[in-house]
C-alpha cells in the first residue's frame, strides 16, 4: 500500500556571528532568530517527530517545538552545515585577507578539489557534503516513512537537498538561484509507491 511522508524543512533563524562563514562553528541562536522560527511554523500541527542538526542555532528551537507538541526529537550530525575547515567561522573580510583571490576562485567552482583530493579549506569537499545529505535524506525516509516530520537544518543543506531532488547539475547555478532567508520553510511530500519514491515540493501556504 502506498504511503506519504511529509517533511517540513526549516532553516534556523538569525544566529550570532554576523557576516561570516558559519559552517560547523556553533554560534548561538538570537532572540530575533527564535522569533523568526516561531512565525515560520505557525499552523504546523500534528507532527510525529522533530529531526535537527546538532548545532545550537537549530537545536534550541527544535527542542522547543518538540516539547510544545510533545513529540520525540532526533539529533543528527548528518544535518549540520557544510564543514569549511580552516575557513570556518571567519568573516568575509578575514577570508579575503587570509586567502585572497583563492576565495573567489572557490565560490566560482566549489566542486573543485586540490591535487591531493582535499577541499581548499581542508574541510568537506562539496562532493562529500553532497553525499552526506543524500545519505541523510534516505535514512530519514526509511526511519520515518509515513510520518509528519519537522527537519531543522541549514541553508547549505537545504540547497544541496533541493539540487538532488530536482536533479540539478553539479555546477554553481543552483547556489545563486535558490534564496533561503532565515527561518525559510519548505515542505516536501514523498509518495512511496513500492520501491519508488516520488518527492514533490509543496507551495505555501501549507495546510495540515
Amino acid at each position: 500500500m502506498a504511503t506519504i511522508t511529509q517533511i517540513d524543512i526549516l532553516r534556523h533563524g538569525l544566529p550570532e556571528g554576523d557576516n561570516c562563514l558559519r559552517g560547523h562553528t556553533d554560534f548561538a541562536l538570537t532572540e530575533q532568530g527564535f522569533s523568526q522560527m516561531q512565525l515560520a511554523v505557525q499552523g504546523l500541527k500534528t507532527l510525529d517527530t522533530v529531526v535537527t542538526s546538532t548545532l545550537q542555532r537549530c537545536a534550541v528551537f527544535a527542542e522547543h517545538i518538540a516539547e510544545t507538541q510533545n513529540v520525540e526529537i532526533n539529533y543528527s550530525d548528518d544535518w549540520k552545515e557544510m564543514d569549511f575547515g580552516e575557513w570556518d567561522g571567519l568573516t568575509h573580510q578575514q577570508l579575503t585577507e587570509r586567502v585572497g583571490e583563492d576565495v573567489d576562485a572557490y565560490w566560482y567552482n566549489p566542486w573543485q578539489v586540490c591535487d591531493d583530493g582535499t577541499a581548499p579549506h581542508k574541510g568537506e569537499t562539496l562532493e562529500q557534503f553532497d553525499c552526506r545529505i543524500k545519505d541523510a535524506w534516505q535514512q530519514l525516509l526509511q526511519q520515518f516513512k509515513g510520518k509528519k516530520i519537522l527537519l531543522v537544518t541549514h541553508s547549505g543543506v537545504m540547497r544541496q537537498l533541493l539540487r538532488q531532488l530536482f536533479e540539478m547539475p553539479q555546477n554553481t547555478v543552483y547556489l545563486h538561484r535558490i534564496n533561503l532567508p532565515y527561518a525559510a520553510r519548505v515542505r516536501i511530500t514523498v509518495y512511496h509507491d513500492g520501491n519508488l519514491d516520488w518527492p514533490q515540493l509543496q507551495w505555501p501556504p501549507y495546510s495540515d
